[in-house]
């Protein structure tokens, strides 16, 4: 009887003590558990953050498209309107010089006896005082308008064809001069120096003359030619030796060493 006792009791031990494991299992599973779901929701809540920045990053990036197309159709439309300013501006040009043709010619056919050709009228004798003298300081003062509003092409035009109708008014130097600084501007050396010398083939004794030989000796300094530059102001302090040009012209040729 005793030892059934003895065996009910180490029974019953047995049963507590597997009572007492199960429960210390479930507790480490739900431990386990709950250290899982804490890192999903970690994860998960990172995940959130990650998409909030991407879609904060591709709104930037649509913000910031949309601001440099808004910049580019900008900048299209005002180099759109420049062109056609400049475009304008040229048709205006080309209207001038052709009103002021239509103007001279106007004059000159009123000028000319019934019955008489224009050149040969010409040929016979001067032209009314005061007539082409007005026609041509039109044509003069109509070419530097354009030359000083930087339409170098239709400046030379107007000059050009002022050297051509009036080649011994006393403003010629001057015209051929600037058909010379219209080259100038224009980044075209070659002809602008042709331009200069041309002065001084045609009008050596003009004002214009020392200023372009002066004008010639810098620009060949710009294009590196030292040795051409030097005879340039050389030519200008032998030549125009009482112009202001000879002058400056020293200095320059001082200051860089010309022998």
């Amino acid at each position: 009887m005793r030892f059934y006792a003895l065996r009910l009791v180490a029974l019953l031990a047995i049963v507590a003590c597997s009572a007492c494991a199960t429960k210390r299992d479930v507790d480490r599973i739900r431990g386990d558990l709950a250290s899982v779901q804490a890192r999903q929701d970690s994860i998960a809540s990172r995940l959130l953050e990650l998409d909030s920045a991407l879609a904060a990053a591709q709104e930037e990036q649509r913000s910031l498209a949309l601001t440099m197309g808004g910049d580019l159709r900008r900048q299209l439309d005002d180099i759109e309107r420049q062109l056609v300013q400049i475009q304008e501006l040229l048709g205006q040009s080309q209207i001038v010089l052709r009103s002021l043709r239509e103007r001279i010619e106007t004059r000159q056919s009123e000028e000319v006896p019934p019955g008489v050709e224009p050149d040969s009228a010409a040929l016979e004798g001067p032209e009314p005082e005061g007539g082409a003298v007005s026609n041509a300081r039109a044509l003069y003062a109509a070419a530097m308008e354009q030359f000083r509003r930087g339409a170098y092409n239709t400046a030379r035009a107007g000059f050009e064809e002022f050297l051509a109708t009036y080649p011994a008014d006393e403003l010629a130097p001057d015209a051929q001069y600037h058909v010379a600084e219209t080259y100038r501007e224009e980044q075209d050396a070659a002809q602008a120096l042709r331009g200069y010398n041309r002065v001084v083939e045609l009008y050596p004794n003009s004002r214009a003359a020392p200023t372009a030989l002066y004008k010639a000796a810098l620009l060949q300094f710009e294009q590196g030619n030292k040795d051409s530059a030097c005879q340039y102001f050389q030519r200008v302090m032998a030549g125009y030796p009482r112009s202001d040009e000879a002058r400056l012209a020293r200095d320059q040729a001082e200051r860089h060493g010309c022998r």
